[in-house]
């Protein structure tokens, strides 16, 4: 008979994996809204910052121009669709075209992150013009770097990075076995040549038998 030691074995196995698929959506939940919120902030720091004086370029508030456009509005845009499409695809992360969608959502990130790292330089290449940052102090320029292009960058990248590696190791997260609830059927020990050869053992004697009949003996004449 089974004993309840191997009811709570199925009951712990199926409390196991539970936290664990909880915490792997948990994580891609917070890597897509945390990829959202810091392309947000490199698409708009250079129109929002002048406000409060941080303007890398020199530029006043809310400038539209063709180095804002190209070196900020457009990897945010990327980047925000990217961090949409992981939000999108974590409650499926089991699914194989979920996997799909994450790997391409890491890719995208990557290409937003690696464009605001290296497009300040890459505009003055182009374009032969001057430098997108304008002269300033160390602090002040590594302060320019880290709002503008390293900072958002590197955090896009590191997003993309993790939404593509889980993507990639097709791992099936644990799923939930459902605990035995119900009663347990006693077992029943039975011979196992008597049941292959098809033979009914005999029943025992029963306790009350019947008296044996005496004979009838003919009375004398």
């Amino acid at each position: 008979m089974a004993t309840a030691d191997s009811r709570t074995g199925h009951t712990g196995r199926a409390r196991v994996g539970v936290p664990r698929l909880w915490a792997a959506r948990s994580s891609l939940f917070m890597v897509g809204l945390v990829a959202v919120v810091i392309s947000a902030w490199g698409g708009i720091i250079p129109f929002f910052g002048p406000t409060f004086s941080y303007s890398a370029d020199g530029s006043g508030s809310w400038h539209w121009n063709l180095a804002h456009t190209v070196l900020a509005f457009a990897p945010a845009i990327v980047g925000i669709f990217a961090g949409i499409l992981i939000l999108a695809r974590t409650p499926g992360t089991v699914q194989r075209s979920s996997r799909f969608g994450l790997g391409s959502a890491g890719l995208l990130a990557l290409a937003a992150g690696g464009w605001f790292v290296v497009g300040p330089w890459a505009w003055q290449l182009t374009l032969g013009s001057s430098s997108y940052l304008m002269p300033a102090t160390p602090l002040r320029i590594l302060a320019n770097l880290l709002g503008y292009s390293f900072g958002p960058g590197l955090i896009l990248v590191a997003c993309g990075a993790f939404a593509l590696g889980w993507a990639v190791r097709h791992q099936r997260p644990p799923v939930a076995v459902p605990a035995v609830t119900g009663p347990v059927a006693s077992e029943q020990v039975v011979s196992p040549r008597a049941g292959e050869a098809g033979v009914v053992p005999p029943e025992p004697p029963s306790a009350e038998q019947t008296p044996p009949e005496s004979p009838n003996i003919p009375s004398g004449t």
